[in-house]
């Protein structure tokens, strides 16, 4: 039985492919126009590594901001229940999920079955996500890919205010005009990141084994940041941004079993 799960974020789309419970391909892509359409062709794109085609799927579930807007898809699933069942799937011994995004960072408690006992988003402030880290890019001149790897070589830090994203931003011009050293600079800013993610697990609690999610889970220094807050290992799996789409597979296999 083969279906696909759709994850349709602000920044990218990522399509998992199942069949019988295994992944057999996976696809993400940039969301440079309509949602519909690069879902699509992301679930196309999946499917051209497989022995099968487009029509041979018998069910899609949409997830993300953008889970409405999937005309092919034959439910919606929210977010905080397709995180949950996609890590859970990878680790079944996950209690807690850090879904860390581009508009918005998760913390989910994570339950029998992979069931959610309870969640935090916070969405108040763009101080906790992956847009932040982008305008922060933009302002320091460093890749987004390149910021985690540079702060973990740092020598000290710069302060870097968690409370508000506009804030943070002067305080980095600030530091610049100052002549303090981008990586100490970097270093401020993924501590501000994990600090804003903290105040949500602060609302959910945190338990073991912990797993992060999405696409700002690829960067090695606010995992770091969060490990040496909260005392937890954290574990991230091969590629983080496909969870969703993975969680929305499984609901995808569940509903099919029973059509």
């Amino acid at each position: 039985m083969l279906v696909a799960g759709i994850d349709v974020g602000v920044r990218n789309v990522s399509a998992v492919v199942l069949r019988d419970g295994d992944i057999l391909s996976y696809c993400i892509l940039t969301s440079g126009e309509a949602g519909a359409t690069v879902s699509r062709r992301a679930v196309e794109k999946a499917i051209e590594n497989t022995t099968f085609d487009f029509t041979d799927l018998r069910y899609i579930v949409a997830t993300g901001c953008g889970r409405n807007g999937i005309p092919f898809a034959n439910r919606q699933s929210t977010e905080v229940v397709c995180q949950a069942r996609g890590a859970f799937h990878l680790l079944p011994s996950v209690r807690t999920v850090i879904n860390l995004g581009a508009e918005s960072s998760r913390a989910i408690r994570v339950g029998e079955a992979g069931r959610v006992e309870a969640f935090a988003k916070n969405d108040k402030c763009a101080a906790g996500s992956g847009l932040f880290l982008e305008t922060m890019s933009t302002v320091l001149e460093t890749p987004v890919e390149l910021m985690g790897e540079l702060s973990l070589k740092a020598n000290g830090w710069e302060d870097v205010s968690s409370i508000c994203a506009v804030f943070a931003e002067s305080e980095v011009i600030s530091h610049i005009h100052r002549g303090v050293s981008r990586d100490r600079i970097l270093v401020g800013v993924h501590r501000a990141v994990a600090g804003r993610i903290l105040e949500t697990l602060g609302t959910v609690g945190i338990k073991s084994d912990v797993m992060a999610t999405g696409g700002v889970a690829k960067n090695a220094a606010v995992v770091k940041e969060l490990e040496d807050k909260t005392g937890f290992s954290i574990i991230v799996p091969p590629e983080p941004q496909i969870v969703g789409a993975l969680g929305a597979a499984l609901l995808a296999q569940e509903r099919a079993a029973k059509s």
